[in-house]
């Protein structure tokens, strides 16, 4: 925040000696070709920065051209009373060349400390630094000019430039986690600036704006120049106007930095916040063209400032976190410096056109045309930009999974692993579905008088599958295919446990015909829930729309369990046919309701057969598997079903490790990709403080505990009855 404030109270405070001292020494027809001198300079310094950046970290370079900016307007002070002419030329190409440099650098800086979720959270902050640093560099700036000369504001600017440089200094001292360090050491060589533009549309997009808004932007800055050197003809004058300006606008800046930037970027986003500014600028040249004078333009400018120091820098800045440290390292100065220059440099081009076509003379508004045209243009590119940095992070996110993978020891210590152990209830399940009298040894039950005269081949198989006899069960089960009559007369056999595997093996192969029968008892509430939460397994390999909007009606069945192999099924038949339609409303809907519940119940989801879920999850490996939580698994495994699968099963992943810039990333690809209300309600199981895993309990155990709990809720509901009987007499 310091280091931001030095830094942004020279770029305002410079700003008004520059044009001060230029305009005082100058005409304002000359401005076009300074402008176009400058930007021909800033491209050179980027493109030395760019390569110079594949060697150079910027912790290290930054300081290093801060110090140097210091030394070179110390210089300046010296020759700025002899040569004042050539002295405004010299701090213009210094100060639109190396400044802005030097701001891109600093935002690097920054970018390479934080994930990306991280910085949305702080950049509001630094930026409020900046503005606030801004507001001191213009208050700066108006005292000099009515107090003291032009020149005596050299040494001032020399000073700020020197704390920036201490400053950043120490910034690169600290901050980066060790994780972090080694994930660079590991990145892939690094590419020129312009190869990483081309292979990067979203990178494109970027520069494409950058470029659209720079060049409304220098239009209406000379437009804007252009009205004040005809109301202001001498140098004081000129500076006291523009400190003025620049000091009122960096006032409404931190205003709107410090109570609407943070707010506007979670509510709309970045794109949105990018958006911000060429729609102002728009509206700021739409409005000055139809009330022509210098209060509309002042307007104009002001709300451009305001915007682009608030909204705008903070998304634009947070727009490259996703980008990889190496690219990211050499595109900066190419796009901050190399694109920005470019577009002042063809704006200064057309401003020439202007000037030998119309008469410059009517104060810059033949220049709002384009003005208005570019931002225009600059507004529908924008619209692109979420989905760009949606993909980017999403790629983000998977390579650095790749190099980061979190150990199983680690993830043992992490508090949202907690699940209450598998509890073996097969035998006592067993005993409560069957009669003693029914239940057979390993050879089979008593063999039955077969029944006089021919028999139907296919009632022979019902009268076996009805024998109560694991045996003859399975050997009936074994003989395939399976004719579609049989399918109800097996369906009923999941609910036992010694058959169950057998009836989910013969039933797979003809569950494509038998959809409906499946899908008809798997949403029958009335249905034994043994079925219905077996019935999904069945339908596995079912890769049908029909069996497809069945699983998903399934989603809403009563049970935790049911839903949870429904949406585990759902998403290995999407993922195995993408072709497969998916409401994605629905989907939300019902990881919304799953969701709405106190932590007590999300704690407690658990399976009652853990070892039968022999489906891949699309979120889990295995040194997870055993020990996540179902509920947040559930709801991971439905986002499967409308999101990317890769970058969601990092993502989830993400959660687990220690490592925070993976954590931070994976939390700010959810917060991008969910909906807010969903996001507000799934939070608090995300991000609450993580408490000791629970050790698994015995069977002994939970089944004495469930005793317990048992003669619990009889001394209760006794107390109620009593307390019930009282309140009648």
């Amino acid at each position: 925040m310091f280091a931001s404030a030095a830094m942004i109270a020279f770029q305002i405070a410079g700003k008004a000696t520059r044009d001060a001292l230029f305009l005082s020494n100058h005409p304002a027809t000359s401005l076009p070709a300074m402008v176009m001198a400058a930007a021909i300079f800033s491209l050179l310094l980027a493109a030395l920065a760019s390569r110079a950046g594949s060697r150079l970290e910027p912790a290290v370079a930054v300081p290093r051209g801060f110090a140097l900016s210091a030394a070179l307007i110390l210089v300046e002070w010296t020759l700025v009373e002899r040569y004042p002419g050539p002295v405004s030329v010299l701090l213009y190409l210094h100060f639109s060349g190396l400044g802005v440099l030097l701001v891109s650098g600093f935002w690097s800086i920054v970018s390479e400390r934080f994930d990306p979720r991280t910085a949305k959270r702080h950049i509001a902050r630094i930026g409020v630094g900046g503005t606030i640093g801004g507001l001191l560099g213009g208050v700066m700036a108006e005292r000099t000019a009515t107090l003291l000369p032009i020149e005596a504001l050299f040494p001032m600017l020399a000073g700020l430039h020197l704390t920036a440089a201490f400053l950043t200094r120490r910034m690169g001292r600290t901050g980066i986690s060790p994780q972090t360090a080694e994930f660079n050491e590991e990145s892939p060589a690094p590419r020129s600036g312009l190869e990483v533009l081309r292979s990067s549309p979203y990178l494109t997009t970027i520069g494409a704006i950058v470029f659209l808004t720079a060049m409304s932007e220098g239009l209406l800055d000379l437009a804007f120049k252009a009205w004040a050197s005809l109301e202001y003809a001498d140098g004081p004058g000129l500076l006291r106007f523009f400190a003025m300006f620049y000091t009122g606008a960096a006032l409404l800046t931190v205003l709107v930095q410090s109570a609407a930037t943070r707010r506007v970027l979670q509510r709309f986003g970045l794109a949105a916040s990018v958006a911000s500014l060429p729609t102002v600028v728009a509206l700021g040249a739409g409005g000055a063209m139809l009330v022509p004078g210098l209060l509309s333009m002042l307007i104009a400018r002001a709300s451009e400032s305001v915007v682009r120091n608030s909204l705008y820098r903070s998304a634009y800045e947070l727009l490259f976190n996703p980008v990889p440290i190496p690219d990211k390292r050499v595109i900066k100065p190419v796009i901050d410096v190399g694109v920005v220059r470019t577009a002042d440099l063809a704006a200064g081009a057309l401003a020439q056109v202007v000037i030998l076509f119309a008469a410059f003379g009517q104060r810059g508004l033949p220049l709002l045309i384009p003005t208005f045209l570019f931002a225009l243009t600059a507004m529908f590119v924008a619209r692109a930009l979420h989905r760009g940095y949606m993909r980017t992070l999403e790629r983000s996110l998977v390579v650095r999974g790749s190099y980061l993978n979190a150990e199983p020891q680690d993830l043992a210590q992490t508090g949202i692993l907690q699940t209450l152990g598998a509890v073996d209830l097969t035998q006592l399940r067993q005993e409560m579905t069957l009669p003693a009298e029914t239940i057979d040894d390993e050879h089979g039950a008593r063999p039955e008088t077969p029944p006089a005269g021919p028999v139907d081949p296919l009632v022979e198989r019902i009268v076996e599958l009805r024998s109560k006899s694991r045996t003859r069960v399975r050997a009936a089960l074994k003989d395939q295919p399976i004719p579609l009559a049989l399918v109800p007369h097996i369906v009923p056999l999941l609910a036992w446990d010694d058959v169950a595997r057998d009836v989910v093996r013969a039933l797979r192969p003809v569950a494509g015909p038998a959809t409906g029968i499946l899908t008809d008892y798997l949403l029958d509430g009335a249905s034994d829930f043994s079925i219905r939460r077996r019935l999904p397994l069945v339908l596995v390999e079912c890769a049908t729309q029909r069996a497809a909007d069945g699983l998903l009606r399934g989603l809403e069945d009563r049970r935790f369990e049911v839903r949870y192999r429904c949406g585990h099924v759902l998403s290995r038949l999407r993922n195995a046919e993408p072709s497969l339609e998916i409401d994605r409303d629905q989907v939300l809907q019902v990881i919304d309701r799953e969701v709405a519940v106190d932590r007590g119940v999300w704690e407690s989801r658990r399976l009652l057969d853990a070892t039968e879920a022999e489906e891949t999850s699309p979120v889990l490996d295995d040194a997870l598997r055993d020990r996540a939580d179902r509920s947040l698994e559930h709801v991971f495994t439905m986002l499967s079903l409308i999101l990317p699968a890769q970058p969601l099963r990092v993502a989830y992943r993400g959660l687990f490790t220690q490592d925070a810039l993976l954590r931070g990333t994976a939390l700010e690809y959810l917060e991008s990709a969910l909906p807010e209300e969903l996001r507000r309600k799934l939070w608090p199981f995300l991000e609450t403080p993580l408490k000791p895993a629970r050790q698994s309990r015995s069977a002994d155990d939970a089944l004495g505990g469930l005793l317990k709990s048992e003669e619990s809720i009889a001394d209760r509901l006794d107390a109620l009855k009593r307390l019930r009987e009282d309140s009648t007499d």
